[in-house]
């Protein structure tokens, strides 16, 4: 689940199952081709005995993933470090002021920007015994100086994003003018969307659902390029990871 292509292609990130009854950990894989990768493991430097997941990789190779390690204590969620390409090291908490402060609501998954610059990110409402998030909607938060912060202008840009479904795991372009993410309408399969913007200080667009994309599918990543995306699909029982071209 929660794939994610590096930007320069070589590796794909991913997790195993999210789910509450297993320890959901991060992995990776090497690509040796245009369809094919090498499974290389569990991703060295990350995973602990709770949930990490989604991960995602600047040009830098500054490396960002969830988890829940510290969440009960300091209500951060989103953990970043360095990836040299064998495994990650120097993993700390997102420098700066983008977590939640009402117990029950969590940063659930975010994005870097190909520059690493900025940071999109779902947060959730989480009930106790319901089967998805109460609520979900995207929202953008900037570096500076080192630290990263919530966009005053985050509710704007998102306004038409955000809805009354959950909206989660964005994906951005290179060029900040396209935006990837899932939306799971009530009774309605989860749909992988995409908004434009004429400039990367616009509000994005009304979104369009990739109609191609069938079934039970989420968490988009973009090649760098934009002529490739991976997301995750739920085939029978199982997850699977596919791969889509762009036409």
């Amino acid at each position: 689940m929660e794939p994610f292509i590096s930007p320069d292609g070589h590796y794909l990130f991913f997790n195993n199952e999210n789910d509450p009854r297993m320890n959901t950990n991060l992995h990776f894989a090497e690509r040796t081709g245009k369809l094919t990768f090498r499974y290389l493991g569990e991703l060295p430097g990350v995973n602990s005995d709770v949930l990490e997941a989604v991960p995602s990789v600047d040009t830098a190779g500054h490396f960002y993933f969830t988890t829940i390690r510290d969440y009960a204590r300091t209500m951060n969620s989103i953990y970043t470090g360095e990836f040299d390409g064998k495994r990650v090291t120097n993993v700390h908490s997102v420098p700066g002021d983008i977590s939640p402060k009402v117990p029950g609501t969590i940063n659930m998954d975010a994005s870097i920007s190909p520059d690493g610059q900025t940071l999109y990110i779902s947060r959730a409402v989480i009930v106790p015994n319901l089967p998805a998030p109460k609520k979900s909607e995207l929202m953008i938060a900037r570096l500076k100086d080192g630290t990263f912060s919530i966009d005053p202008a985050s509710a704007h840009i998102m306004k038409n994003i955000n809805t009354g479904a959950l909206e989660y795991a964005p994906c951005i372009s290179k060029d900040g003018l396209e935006l990837y993410f899932t939306r799971a309408a009530p009774g309605a399969l989860p749909r992988i969307m995409v908004a434009t913007r004429d400039s990367a200080n616009d509000p994005f667009g009304e979104p369009r659902v990739l109609k191609h994309l069938t079934g039970f599918v989420e968490a988009p990543s973009i090649s760098l390029d934009r002529k490739e995306m991976f997301f995750h699909k739920k085939v029978g029982e199982k997850f699977v990871i596919v791969r889509a071209e762009r036409y």
